[in-house]
């Protein structure tokens, strides 16, 4: 047959105007179908499959005109802005924290030396991690779920006498939300055996959370867990009805969450109150609570510095200062937000939370507007994950201290490496939202009615 006379020769012609590589495999998939599916309706007609396959490469039009606008239309779409927020709030972190630790009691040169080559290496690495995973195709994940799964439970265990445990609960804690993600999406379409399985697979993930221990990662766990399974029930994900799916749903979370907090209720509630009333366990576990609240009893919307003065480790002092000896801290951790109120008032913190509210948020809006539902699944786990941490973390540095928790992007050297990873996947979610396309759902279960017959004599 002449050139452009057969299908196969037209997608080589097309496939060849498409620039994008990752594009051309889904869009000529999706022309070869819309051929054939022509070709077929010609053989219906009486056509010979030589006459069928010409008339219906003829009908689709220049191969080349056809190829030129697929990818035109689709095209990566990048996210410079998403992208520029995330490294400015990176480095602004990294500033701080080389910063507070200058302030901390008595560092060393060698210590402010080896946090700012540590900062300056979490730019390089977050950034190069950020990328890999903004160019990183989504869908291979999705399609690999349980696989996904399976390793992060098993990587644990194999990196457990290589990492510090230390960097092995970030590493593994932060992704378990995303790792849910992934398994719950298999179970689309499944009936009530795949909601069970769905809901029993974040017992493992629970469980390697409890043994760390890493109860902010437990926490964030349990709540984004809660969220993503109750948004695919309200879907009717299962294929079981949209209310039987969320009443499953609250009951066996509501009753697996009894039962933990049975186990460990007289610890949660001592947490709880100590929390609430620090000042009643100051020389103990409430003692940066206690302290904390000593601190913003007096913190000013601005202050500038006035040497080392105004810093939160000698407001630390101030409160010990009855002859008591203070102890040391490291304010360039977890503790760095309440450090820089004190130090700059509490204005400037509210303007960096509003920074990382406002990435948060713009995640959250174009995360939902995604066509591709699994790609909308992934950016609400990061989200959730990235959300929960900034919450857990404001209270700890107003007060509340329940648990430790590090400010996304600002707080942790390996910490904002793995935050810079994770948003770096829901911005590949974005990038290929014009060629994501979503795996037919597997075959839903038949659901089981009861019939009863009545008769009368």
């Amino acid at each position: 047959m002449p050139e452009h006379k057969t299908i196969q020769a037209y997608l080589e012609t097309v496939q060849g105007q498409i620039r994008w590589k990752r594009a051309r495999p889904v869009l000529v998939r999706e022309l070869e179908r819309h051929l054939e599916d022509q070709r077929d309706d010609f053989l219906k007609e009486g056509k010979s499959p030589e006459e069928a396959e010409r008339l219906a490469v003829e009908d689709m039009g220049d191969p080349v005109t056809v190829g030129t606008e697929l990818d035109r239309v689709h095209r990566p779409r990048p996210q410079w802005g998403l992208l520029g927020l995330t490294i400015a709030l990176a480095v602004i972190g990294a500033v701080l924290r080389v910063a507070f630790l200058q302030a901390s009691p008595y560092p060393s040169r060698e210590q402010v030396m080896v946090k700012a080559l540590a900062s300056l290496a979490t730019l390089g690495l977050g950034t190069a991690l950020m990328l890999g995973t903004y160019f990183l195709d989504v869908s291979r994940l999705v399609r690999h779920g349980r696989a996904v799964y399976i390793a992060v439970l098993v990587l644990p265990v194999l990196l457990n006498t290589v990492l510090h445990p230390f960097y092995l609960t970030s590493l593994t804690t932060t992704f378990y939300p995303l790792v849910y993600t992934l398994w719950l999406y298999t179970f689309r379409g499944r009936g009530w055996r795949g909601l069970l399985l769905t809901i029993l697979g974040g017992v493992p993930l629970a469980a390697g959370c409890a043994v760390v221990p890493a109860m902010s990662g437990l926490s964030v766990l349990l709540f984004s867990g809660l969220v993503l399974t109750l948004y695919a029930a309200g879907r009717d994900w299962f294929g079981i009805g949209k209310r039987k799916s969320v009443v499953a749903v609250l009951a066996v979370v509501l009753g697996l969450l009894a039962l933990l907090f049975f186990k460990y209720l007289n610890s949660f509630l001592l947490r709880v109150l100590i929390a609430l009333r620090p000042e009643l366990a100051k020389e103990g576990p409430g003692y940066m609570g206690w302290m904390l609240n000593t601190f913003w009893k007096d913190v000013p919307p601005l202050r500038s510095i006035s040497g080392e003065a105004a810093l939160s480790v000698n407001a630390g002092a101030r409160v010990f200062g009855g002859g008591q000896e203070m102890r040391p801290i490291d304010f360039s951790h977890d503790f760095l937000p309440a450090s820089m109120a004190v130090a700059w008032g509490w204005v400037p913190l509210l303007v960096l939370l509003a920074a990382l509210g406002v990435l948060l948020l713009w995640l959250l809006v174009k995360g939902l507007r995604q066509s591709y539902l699994p790609g909308r699944f992934v950016v609400l786990a990061v989200v959730l994950t990235l959300g929960l941490q900034m919450l857990f973390s404001a209270a700890l540095n107003f007060g509340f201290v329940l648990f430790s928790a590090s400010l996304p992007l600002v707080v942790g050297n390996f910490q904002t490496v793995v935050d810079m990873a994770l948003i770096g996947l829901a911005l590949s979610v974005f990038r290929g939202d014009s060629i994501a396309r979503e795996e037919p759902a597997g075959p839903l279960q038949p659901r089981k009615c009861l019939r009863v017959k009545f008769e009368y004599q």
